[in-house]
């Protein structure tokens, strides 16, 4: 049997095969599939980048028809377009005329704003604020106890926050928290200690803090003086 021809190529010390050997199929296909995959990636670049783009414009209404997705973790991409798809949707339910149609918009910003915080391990503080502020707006629309449901993960990720910063916001949220429970019967263990905290997280507000801020402490009042806390 012959052994095969080398012929060395210019500029090279090693011989290489005077025919070029076949691919096998196997490499073949992880190479289209590689090709594939970046295609699609980069389609999702693209779609993101538009996003972005409607977003500088203030064009809510097209964030908010990005359709609701479940994000599997680590889905930067994902998250990224559910975080826009609730910063439109809360943008047109703020001052919106139709109860029905606020309702829904808040919905949309509780929903795609939990989808984008559970597509990262480490959300962006903006992400967190921006869900807690639709469960906040969300609660005050719902009767009586139905606001329980938005309530507890309110205080969870308001004390969360808190947890992670000094900033106002946070406190203001875990203080309005703690005095929904109780006003609207959470379910509360002790509710002369919830208003007792409520206090305490509205020590000292900020120089900037808008009537919400002294409302909500007076409201706190009012109730500790209905139940009897001293």
């Amino acid at each position: 049997m012959s052994r095969p021809v080398w012929k060395v190529a210019p500029g090279l010390s090693r011989p290489l095969p005077a025919a070029r050997r076949r691919i096998p199929w196997r490499v073949a296909l992880a190479v289209v599939l590689a090709g594939l995959l970046v295609g699609c990636a980069g389609g999702a670049i693209r779609a993101l980048d538009a996003l972005k783009d409607h977003d500088a414009r203030g064009d809510w209404a097209t964030l908010a028809a990005e359709p609701a997705a479940s994000c599997p973790r680590d889905d930067a991409l994902c998250g990224q377009r559910q975080a826009l798809r609730a910063r439109g949707c809360a943008r047109l339910a703020d001052g919106n005329s139709s109860e029905t149609a606020r309702r829904g918009f808040l919905d949309c910003a509780v929903e795609s704003g939990r989808a984008a915080i559970a597509a990262s391990a480490e959300p962006p503080r903006a992400w967190r604020e921006a869900y807690a502020l639709a469960l906040f707006n969300r609660r005050q629309v719902r009767p009586g106890r139905e606001a329980c449901q938005d309530n507890a993960p309110l205080r969870n990720e308001a004390d969360a926050l808190r947890a992670a910063g000094p900033e106002p916001l946070p406190r203001f949220l875990a203080a309005s928290a703690r005095l929904t429970a109780v006003a609207r019967g959470c379910g509360v263990a002790s509710p002369c200690a919830e208003l007792s905290e409520a206090r305490a997280l509205l020590r000292d507000p900020p120089p900037e803090s808008a009537a919400q801020w002294p409302a909500l402490a007076a409201g706190v009042e009012a109730t500790a003086r209905r139940q009897g806390c001293g």
